[in-house]
């Protein structure tokens, strides 16, 4: 291998249940890739490493943007190769998009395969990847001519098979004079299947909230997002049935998951490892002790970036867990982003940051919440929201990790 400009990180500790996985960020995981690039008649110029997946004990999976040369033509190759290390099984190397989880991914971003599909068929689609998480999923822009947009998301199979059949049911419920559209309110739903896994999502009018935030944009009122769960639970709720979406810790406070984000902060900041854990016993400790919450269809990952203002009306994209859950909790989700958001550093951090409390009380009056409920459920998103740094590489992980989870404790209600 020629010359790799690798960016250099901060060292992962080690792991004793996965003793290998260090090493994926400290050379290993380039000269694997390198060795990859390799057998493909490739000569790697560049490999840095891009996104990183961990869970302590289980696996690892980093994710690197590599720049090579065809030795035989000498054209430019750029790839993203994933390394995936597993306890007890043997490394995994694919380039993007041949992902082995997700079969649909590599139909989804040839634009050709969309093009066959619609009618009329458009003359020209671009197809642009806009996020991947290995063995996850994934999300493709299509660009149409004239400036028509869509979307296509990947998951598992039969995650998108679970997609479609929601998305059924929904458009029948608005078929049969449900209260589709009485709140103003779009959804992002899929419109058909691409390849297994893969469904196609028309776009969904609007600006994110988030970039009306950042920019300084014209904002809904606090009460008018605040009546976002309302008006999903009544436009969803016909098409759930009283057993219908499953357990989901992305709708419920979950004990397990808590420690399991305590213990990727441990893992990857051992001076954190007890206030971490400490932060995860007094959430645990106030779930046990309150009601259990009224049930409603939620959206399961609520925040800035998935609500789209067009005017008087709004949209939710990013609909994969909507199902019955703890309204509060999406509620905590979305002003624990907006305080991630708000102390990020932007220049609209004193704006965000007074968007949020005027969203908190509004949410509060509208889900019947005492503050102190929204609080602690805020606390669990942030210790969620902890090992983001990490996940994306940030240079300043550990510092940016740290920060979260500080933010995490000082929400936390202490218990009376």
């Amino acid at each position: 291998m020629t010359a790799a400009a690798v960016r250099p990180l901060p060292t992962l500790p080690v792991d004793p249940d996965l003793p290998d996985a260090g090493d994926l960020l400290a050379g290993g995981g380039a000269a694997a890739v390198a060795r990859f690039l390799a057998g493909r008649g490739l000569e790697p110029h560049r490999i840095e490493p891009a996104q990183a997946h961990y869970r302590p004990g289980r696996w690892l999976a980093v994710c690197f943007r590599t720049a090579s040369v065809d030795r035989v033509s000498g054209a430019p190759v750029s790839l993203t190769v994933t390394v995936d290390r597993r306890a007890g099984e043997p490394e995994t190397v694919w380039a993007f998009p041949d992902d082995p989880a997700l079969p649909g991914l590599a139909p989804a971003v040839d634009g050709s395969v969309l093009r066959r599909r619609l009618r009329p068929q458009p003359g020209e689609v671009e197809a642009e990847p806009v996020r991947y998480r290995p063995r996850r999923r994934a999300v493709v822009r299509y660009r149409l001519a004239g400036g028509r947009v869509l979307f296509g998301k990947v998951v598992t199979p039969r995650r998108g098979r679970d997609l479609l059949a929601r998305a059924d049911a929904l458009r029948a419920v608005d078929a049969g004079g449900g209260p589709a559209g009485a709140d103003g309110l779009r959804l992002g739903l899929p419109a058909g299947r691409l390849a297994p896994g893969a469904v196609v999502v028309p776009l969904v009018p609007g600006t994110a909230l988030r970039d009306l935030l950042l920019s300084g944009g014209r904002l809904p009122a606090p009460e008018r997002l605040a009546a976002l769960p309302g008006d999903l639970h009544r436009r969803c709720l016909p098409a759930f049935g009283p057993a219908s979406g499953g357990p989901s810790d992305r709708r419920r406070v979950d004990a397990c998951t808590a420690l399991a984000a305590a213990r990727i902060v441990a893992r990857l900041l051992p001076d954190r490892g007890c206030a971490a854990a400490r932060v995860a016993e007094g959430i645990i400790a106030r779930a046990e002790e309150s009601d259990p919450p009224d049930e409603w269809i939620v959206h399961g990952d609520l925040y800035e970036n998935q609500v789209l203002v067009d005017g008087e009306r709004l949209g939710l994209i990013d609909l994969d867990d909507l199902g019955p859950g703890d309204p509060l909790l999406d509620a905590a989700n979305f002003s624990a982003h907006l305080l991630l958001l708000g102390t990020s550093g932007t220049p609209a951090g004193g704006v965000i940051l007074g968007y949020r409390d005027e969203l908190r009380r509004a949410l509060c009056r509208r889900l019947a919440g005492d503050p102190a409920a929204l609080a602690w459920r805020e606390a669990y998103c942030l210790l969620r929201l902890a090992g983001g740094p990490f996940r994306v590489l940030h240079p300043e992980w550990p510092r940016r990790m740290a920060d979260r989870l500080a933010l995490a404790g000082a929400v936390l209600p202490g218990r009376s």
